[in-house]
Formats: C-alpha cells, sequence, structure tokens
C-alpha cells in the first residue's frame, strides 16, 4: 500500500515537471520571437536611415545654374525666385518645403500669378512663373503723378512702370488706394470691368482713357475724343454675369448714340439709365 502510494507521488511529480518544462520552453520561445523581431525592427530603421542619408546626399545643389531651371517673364527676375525658395549651392533639394515657400514668395510679389514647381529626381528642379499683365493704371482723384500701381483683369493690384504709359487709368476716391497685393474695392471693380469691355472689338471706339470713381451714384469716364461720360448700370458693384450684360446693354446704347452724329457737338453724355442715353450739347441742335 505504501509503496503504491509511493510510487503514484513520482509519476504525478514526473508529470508536473513535464507540465513546467513545457511552459518554460514555450516562455523561452516566445522571448526569443520578441527579441528577433525588434532586432528586425532595429535593423529596418537603421537600413532605412542609411537609405534614406544617401538619397538626401544626392539633392545636394552643387551647380544651381545646371540643376535649377527658372522660366518666368521680364519683370520677375530669376534671382527673386531663386532667393524666396532658397536655391543656391549647398541647399538641400530634399529639405527645402517648397510648399511652403510658393506660398511665402506669392504673398511678397503680388507680380506673381502662377508658380509652378516641378522636381526632377534627385537633383533638379523646374520652377515656372506666370506673371501678372497689367490692364489700366491706377491713381488717386486729383492726383497727376503716376504711383506705378497697376491692376490686372482678375483687379490684383502690383508696381509696374515699365510699358504701360498707353494704359487706360482708374481714379481712386479715397488715400493711399488700394495697396499691392491686394484685390480692388467693388466700385473701382466696376470701373475695371468697365475698362475692360471696352478693349473689346464691339466697344473700342469708346478708347476710355480713364475712370474716375469717386462719384458714389455713377462713374465719370473721359472717351478718346475728351468727351466725358457718366455711366452707372444696377448692380454695378457686384460682380455678377446679369450686373455685366447691364452694363453691355448700355454700352452699346452709348457706342450707338455717339455714332449717330450727335457725338461732335456732346460734352457729356449721359448713360446712367436703361436703355436710354442724354448728351449735354456744346450749342444747340439746328
Amino acid at each position: 500500500m505504501r509503496a503504491n502510494r509511493k510510487r503514484h507521488a513520482i509519476l504525478h511529480a514526473a508529470r508536473a515537471n513535464r507540465r513546467d518544462d513545457g511552459t518554460t520552453a514555450k516562455m523561452v520561445l516566445a522571448i526569443l520571437a520578441v527579441v528577433a523581431v525588434l532586432g528586425a525592427a532595429v535593423g529596418l530603421f537603421a537600413g532605412f536611415t542609411r537609405l534614406r542619408e544617401l538619397w538626401i546626399e544626392q539633392c545636394v545643389i552643387t551647380d544651381v545654374t545646371r540643376q535649377v531651371t527658372i522660366e518666368t517673364g521680364s519683370h520677375v527676375k530669376p534671382g527673386i525666385v531663386l532667393d524666396g525658395f532658397g536655391l543656391r549651392n549647398g541647399a538641400n533639394l530634399a529639405l527645402i518645403d517648397f510648399k511652403a515657400k510658393r506660398a511665402e514668395l506669392m504673398a511678397k510679389v503680388p507680380n506673381i500669378r502662377t508658380l509652378a514647381v516641378s522636381r526632377k529626381l534627385p537633383d533638379r528642379v523646374v520652377i515656372t512663373v506666370g506673371e501678372r499683365e497689367p490692364v489700366a493704371r491706377l491713381a488717386l482723384k486729383g492726383q497727376r503723378n503716376a504711383t506705378g500701381r497697376v491692376v490686372d483683369a482678375e483687379g490684383v493690384v502690383f508696381m509696374r512702370r515699365v510699358g504701360t504709359e498707353m494704359l487706360p487709368v482708374i481714379r481712386e476716391a479715397h488715400q493711399p488706394g488700394t495697396q499691392p497685393g491686394k484685390t480692388l474695392p467693388p466700385r473701382a471693380r466696376a470701373a475695371l470691368l468697365l475698362v475692360s469691355l471696352c478693349r473689346e472689338q464691339d466697344f473700342a471706339g469708346l478708347n476710355i482713357l480713364e475712370v474716375d470713381t469717386s462719384n458714389q451714384d455713377y462713374l465719370v469716364a473721359v472717351l478718346g475724343n475728351y468727351q466725358r461720360a457718366k455711366i452707372a448700370w444696377e448692380g454695378m458693384d457686384e460682380q455678377t454675369a446679369v450686373s455685366r450684360k447691364r452694363l453691355v446693354n448700355n454700352l452699346m446704347n452709348l457706342r450707338d448714340t455717339i455714332n449717330s452724329g450727335l457725338g461732335t457737338r456732346a460734352v457729356l453724355w449721359n448713360a446712367t439709365e436703361p436703355d436710354r442715353v442724354y448728351a449735354d450739347l456744346k450749342e444747340p441742335i439746328q
């Protein structure tokens, strides 16, 4: 009896040892697996870091004239673009935040309308500049000297003196006028629309020289023959297709009336009402 109990205790202890040995083996395997994964991760990270370093080394600018191409017009100089992006010998293309630099440069230089950056991996870049083109000069009421401020067809103000002498003038009412980088206010935008339409073939004969925006009820335009015209239309301070159509209608009436034979006697045209144009004459019609 005692012998049986002894054999049973020995068998139980053996089974317990086998279970302990199995659990320990599993734990060891798990630890080894974790160590292997960590080792692989460290190896991958080290490999990735080295590859990144090799890539960055290839992006260094060693010859800016060969590796950087600036395509621009005649008014935004390539040097301005190079400085804006920090493109110089020794700079690294991989470390330049082109998106942020692009936004900064466009805000700093209102003459730039579009700015496209094209990377030619790994060590070349092409930057294409689209410049704004002026359609009118800006001045203040009563001001004779040109300020150099001009405006493009989108209503954005920038600086340009060369080649603008023949452009029509939009006279703003209040000092200091719309500043470079800003968009014209509604009444000056209405004058810009008037000027832009009179550049088109249908109304080119009006040949507007300048537009005064200081009156709250209408614009005063000086025509190519130095006659003046008061022009207004419903919704003139709104940039909509409907208001544009109303202006076109008024301009057609003004053009047709001037061409009817009364034009040589008129000193001031009144085109502020739909479908009707009045004229103040130098002398009565005989």
